[in-house]
C-alpha cells in the first residue's frame, strides 16, 4: 500500500492536532528506557531494537471515544509520532522497532495505534509493507503481558482481522507478571522468605471461608459480589470493593448509582447484553443491601505505599496485609483482568470494542491476582476467560480438581460460567471446618508443587508469532 493510498483511507475533516497535544504526546511516549532494555532483549533475543513504551498519561484526545481512525486528528497524530520515533531511532543508529506494553492483556488503544504507526513507518521509510513482511517480524514487534500460549495466537488472528492490524508485525506474549510475583520471594530477605514459605503449610481451622479481592467495581466484579450477597455468602468471607468509602456520602451514593444501581434496571443495555437471565436480580440484591455493600471497602494497602490510600490490596504479591488475609481464609476467589468476552461496534471507518469497563481485547492473561495465591499456597476459583485453567495446566501448574469442581472452565457463555463458579463457591463455603481441614491436607502437595514451580524455576517464557 502506498503512502497516498494509506492516507486516502482517512477522512479530511478539520484536525484538532495542536502544539499542546504534540507536547503531551512526547511526554507520554518513553523511548529506550534503560530499565526496560534487559526485558526487551530477553523477550526478543535481540539488542538492535528501538524500544517504545507508553505512560498511563496517554492524551484523551486520541481514543475511540474522541478522535480515532477516520479522523484528521488521528491521521496527524500517527504522522507526527511516526516522524518523531523515526528521528529518535536514527540518532542511535536503529531502524527496527518494538512496542513494549508493561500492563497485562491486549489493550486495544495501544495495540491499534502502534500498529498504525509501525505501518506508517514501513510505508514512508521502507519499501512498503510487503518487504517488511518477508523479514518475519524483525522490523516491527509488540510485546504483551499475556499467557505465552497458542490460544493467544488464535485470539490475535481474530483481532488482526477485526481491527485491521499491520501485516508482517511480530507479537510476543510473555509471562512477565509471573516472574515479578516470583521475585517477591526470590529477592526477599531470609525472614521474608521464611514468612512466605510458612504460609498455609499445615492444615488448621480458619475464621473465614474465602478471600475475594475486588478493587475497581467493573461490571463482572460487581455481578460476582452481587451473587455472593444474594446467596447470603458475604458474611463467610473477606470481600473488598472500592466504592469510594473514604469520600463524602454524596460522592459515595453517586458512585453506587453509577457502578451498581443502574444495572438493576431491567432495561439496562449492558445487563441485558452480558447477564440477561440473572443480572437484574443480582444487581437488585446489591441495591437492597446498599449499606452492607458500601461497607466492602478495600482491604489493606500495598507494602510500598503508606500515603496514597487510593491503592489497596497488595499489588504484586504478598504484603503483610495480604499474608494475614491468606492465613484467615480457606480459598480465594480470583477476579482476573479479563473476563467478559469482546463485543464490537463498526462505523464507516473502523471497528472498536464496546466491552464495558475495559478496552482489553480477548486473551488469556494471568496477573498478580492469580500468582499471589500460588505464592501464598491458597487454592482458588478463577473468574477469567473460558479455558484459563487449562492454560495454567499447560504452563505446568496443577489446578485443584477434584477437590474443587472446575467444570466451569469449559463453559463458553460468560453468564453461565459466572453462575457455575458461584455455585461452586457456595458449595465450598458450606463445607464444615472439619471438611476443610481434611481438604487442606489433601491439597498440600498441589500447593507446594505450584509454589516451587513459581519460585524455583526460571519462568521467563514467551511465545512469538507473526500477524499475517
Amino acid at each position: 500500500m502506498s503512502q497516498d493510498s494509506w492516507m486516502s483511507a482517512i477522512s479530511i475533516h478539520d484536525s484538532l492536532f495542536t502544539p499542546e497535544l504534540e507536547k503531551r504526546l512526547v511526554e507520554s511516549i518513553q523511548l529506550e528506557v534503560p530499565g526496560s532494555k534487559n526485558l526487551v532483549v530477553k523477550a526478543t533475543g535481540r539488542d538492535d531494537l528501538f524500544y517504545i513504551q507508553n505512560l498511563l498519561s496517554w492524551p484523551d484526545e486520541i481514543s475511540p471515544n474522541t478522535n480515532w481512525v477516520g479522523s484528521a486528528t488521528y491521521r496527524d497524530t500517527v504522522a507526527f509520532v511516526r516522524k518523531y520515533v523515526w528521528q529518535e531511532a536514527k540518532k542511535v543508529g536503529k531502524n527496527k522497532f518494538v512496542f513494549y506494553m508493561t500492563s497485562e492483556g491486549y489493550t486495544f488503544v495501544q495495540m491499534k495505534f502502534w500498529s498504525d504507526v509501525f505501518e506508517s513507518i514501513a510505508i514512508t521509510y521502507f519499501n512498503g509493507c510487503q518487504t517488511i513482511e518477508f523479514d518475519r517480524g524483525m522490523h516491527f514487534t509488540q510485546i504483551w503481558g499475556c499467557a505465552p500460549h497458542t490460544i493467544n495466537m488464535q485470539y490475535m488472528t481474530k483481532i488482526h482481522k477485526t481491527y485491521e492490524l499491520m501485516q508482517g508485525m511480530a507479537i510476543i506474549n510473555t509471562n512477565n507478571f509471573e516472574t515479578l510475583a516470583a521475585a517477591e520471594y526470590q529477592y526477599g530477605s531470609d525472614e521474608e522468605q521464611a514468612s512466605i514459605r510458612d504460609l498455609n503449610s499445615s492444615p488448621k481451622v480458619k475464621p473465614y471461608k474465602f478471600l475475594c479481592y475486588n478493587n475497581h467495581p467493573k461490571l463482572n466484579r460487581a455481578y460476582n459480589v452481587g451473587q455472593l450477597v444474594r446467596r447470603n455468602l458475604h458474611n463467610s468471607g473477606l470481600i473488598s470493593l472500592n466504592l469510594g468509602h473514604d469520600q463524602p456520602k454524596e460522592f459515595r451514593d453517586l458512585v453506587f448509582e453509577n457502578q451498581i444501581e443502574q444495572f438493576a434496571d431491567k432495561n439496562n443495555g449492558e445487563t441485558l447484553a452480558y447477564f440477561p437471565k440473572t443480572g437484574t436480580d443480582v444487581f437488585q440484591a446489591l441495591v437492597n443491601n446498599k449499606e452492607t455493600v458500601q461497607s466492602f471497602k478495600p482491604l489493606g494497602r500495598p507494602r510500598w505505599d503508606s500515603t496514597n490510600d487510593q491503592k489497596y490490596d497488595s499489588y504484586m504479591a504478598l504484603g503483610e496485609d495480604t499474608k494475614k488475609h491468606c492465613e484467615q481464609c480457606y480459598f480465594a476467589i480470583v477476579t482476573e483482568t479479563k473476563y467478559l468476552q469482546d463485543r464490537t461496534t463498526t462505523s464507516e471507518h473502523h471497528t472498536v470494542p464496546i466491552t464495558p469497563d475495559t478496552l482489553y481485547l480477548d486473551c488469556i492473561t494471568f496477573t498478580e491476582k492469580t500468582h499471589k495465591f500460588h505464592l501464598a499456597k491458597l487454592p482458588f476459583v478463577l473468574f477469567a476467560m473460558p479455558g484459563s485453567l487449562k492454560v495454567l495446566r499447560d504452563q505446568g501448574y496443577k489446578t485443584f480438581s477434584p477437590y474443587i469442581n472446575e467444570a466451569y472452565d469449559l463453559i463458553k457463555n460468560d453468564e453461565d460460567r459466572a453462575v457455575a463458579i458461584v455455585d461452586e463457591i457456595e458449595r465450598l463455603t458450606h463445607l464444615s471446618d472439619e471438611s476443610w481441614v481434611e481438604m487442606q491436607e489433601a491439597l498440600i502437595p498441589i500447593l507446594e508443587f505450584n509454589f516451587n514451580l513459581l519460585v524455583n524455576t526460571d519462568r521467563c517464557s514467551q511465545h512469538r508469532f507473526f500477524v499475517s
